[in-house]
């Protein structure tokens, strides 16, 4: 890797299917990952993105296509989505991964390579999907290598269980199950990866090396599906005709490293499972529980968690949409948006964007379909988001010294309790976040880091809003710095030494 990563990076998701259909007819022709204009990768730059993930770039099954398109609700869907929807806006879902081979759609390996090292030149690192549970299931281990896969008895030796495909191979006739979270039904166009067969594992941990070759990092799709006790629990009840068992991330990450030195490994993380993967060799894990937490306005929850420790904070996720969640404008209405924004993007960890977020797209597109909708601007909040981007670009929020602060009030007002409040320190850069994510408007006095002290005056200017106070440190560092604030507001200080 030519380009260091720095602390509490900026990661950006595209939609590789539908952004280059989108960028094909803004340019009058077809766009391939080969051809993608330079001008897009500096924007992104600019703005202090340090990561790309392109998602859904390997090749798409042919018989996830057959499948989507007989999915009533999908179809539904994209017909609400698409006013000229056609059958053919529908592809085959990216996560039912045919070949681990660019689709022919968007171009070749050579491509991939040559978009790997053009990204790196623009000083951004590129990530790509890692689909660890499952293949689609036409793969070809379906014929060729079914013991890959978790198998089961037919039924009166001829049909299959539900959950499961039969397959008629070189190898023999099986049943194949179809790929699982054990809290929901089976992904019908998918195979389920068998993970208690050390052959499988390490053909799995091969395919991450070949990766590392075309990209600087993964992001690892359903990681927690693998994880030993996991895959134990879940597939149980089917046999199997061996049981070699054994954690699969250990051992593929560090094949993954020794391949791509200083390589990034992300986790899609759900169920608490975010520590056990970070101990297994991930460098990041989704964050679900602040998304949940700031969706709640659970503010008494939010200020204890994130007062946990920084080593594990700074290996959190940040994000307030991704492509399997409701746009963040939808969630958050106009009235939240922007406080939930200065929020995620001043905790220290990894700051997740999507494509559109800045734009204030509301519209989930599904990832079988092959374009999106255009989407009015919201010219303010991309202005509001150019703004935010800049001011987090800053080393402080990065190279600094986050601290969370505590406030109090007084006897017949306890709002305060609703404020959030930490700091960021960079020898003299200092910032100060507060937030007000409830209903009702706060009154507090936040306690500043007492390393602080060594100023006489205080010159508070929030570049988002355009506030600006003068205050002395005796008062500040007496009883504390007090705050008043709207619901759903923030003060986003830069704190200058008068």
């Amino acid at each position: 890797m030519k380009i260091p990563l720095r602390k509490n990076p900026h990661i950006y998701e595209i939609n590789l299917m539908t952004w280059l259909s989108m960028l094909s007819k803004r340019e009058g022709r077809q766009i391939s990952i080969g051809s993608i204009p330079g001008a897009e990768w500096k924007k992104l730059r600019k703005m202090g993105i340090d990561i790309v993930w392109l998602m859904g770039v390997w090749q798409r099954s042919f018989l996830s296509v057959e499948i989507a398109r007989n999915e009533s609700g999908l179809v539904v869907e994209g017909r609400a989505i698409l006013a000229d929807f056609e059958m053919e806006d529908i592809s085959g879902s990216p996560y039912s991964v045919k070949d681990y081979r660019p689709d022919p759609v968007f171009g070749t390996t050579a491509d991939l390579e040559d978009l790997s090292n053009r990204l790196e030149d623009e000083g951004l690192l590129l990530v790509l999907d890692f689909v660890p549970n499952h293949t689609a299931c036409d793969h070809p281990w379906i014929r060729s290598n079914p013991e890959h896969y978790v198998r089961g008895r037919k039924i009166d030796n001829e049909n299959c269980p539900e959950g499961l495909f039969r397959n008629r191979g070189k190898a023999g006739d099986f049943c194949i199950a179809h790929g699982k979270d054990p809290h929901f039904p089976a992904w019908t166009d998918t195979a389920q990866v068998e993970y208690r067969n050390s052959e499988t594992r390490k053909t799995m941990a091969g395919i991450m090396a070949q990766l590392a070759g075309w990209c600087h990092g993964l992001r690892c799709d359903m990681a927690m599906l693998v994880l030993e006790s996991v895959f134990r629990e879940t597939w149980a009840h089917i046999s199997c005709e061996r049981d070699e068992g054994g954690e699969f991330w250990p051992g593929a990450s560090e094949t993954f490293k020794s391949v791509r030195e200083g390589g990034i490994l992300m986790a899609e993380a759900y169920w608490g499972k975010e520590s056990e993967l970070l101990d297994r060799g991930f460098d990041y894990a989704y964050d679900k529980t602040l998304y949940d937490l700031l969706v709640e306005r659970d503010v008494r929850s939010l200020r204890g968690y994130l007062q946990g420790p920084l080593e594990y904070q700074e290996k959190m996720i940040r994000f307030l949409e991704n492509h399997d969640e409701k746009r963040a404008l939808t969630v958050f209405g106009q009235s939240r948006i922007r406080c939930a924004m200065v929020i995620q993007s001043t905790l220290p960890g990894m700051r997740f964007w999507q494509d559109g977020q800045f734009e204030g797209s509301q519209i989930r597109v599904p990832v079988q379909l092959k374009r999106c909708p255009e989407e009015p601007l919201d010219k303010d909040l991309e202005n509001f988001s150019k703004m935010l981007l800049h001011e987090v670009d800053h080393p402080v929020f990065h190279d600094g010294l986050y601290d969370v602060c505590s406030t109090s009030g007084w006897e017949d007002n306890q709002s305060h309790q609703n404020l959030l409040a930490w700091t960021w320190s960079l020898g003299r850069d200092r910032r100060l976040i507060v937030s007000n994510l409830s209903d009702a408007p706060a009154q507090g006095y936040v306690k500043l880091p007492s390393s602080w002290s060594d100023w006489d005056h205080f010159h508070l200017s929030d570049p988002l809003k355009g506030d600006c106070f003068f205050r002395p440190a005796d008062a500040i560092f007496d009883t504390g710095l007090f705050v008043d604030l709207a619901e759903s507001d923030f003060h986003f200080f830069q704190v200058n030494k008068r």
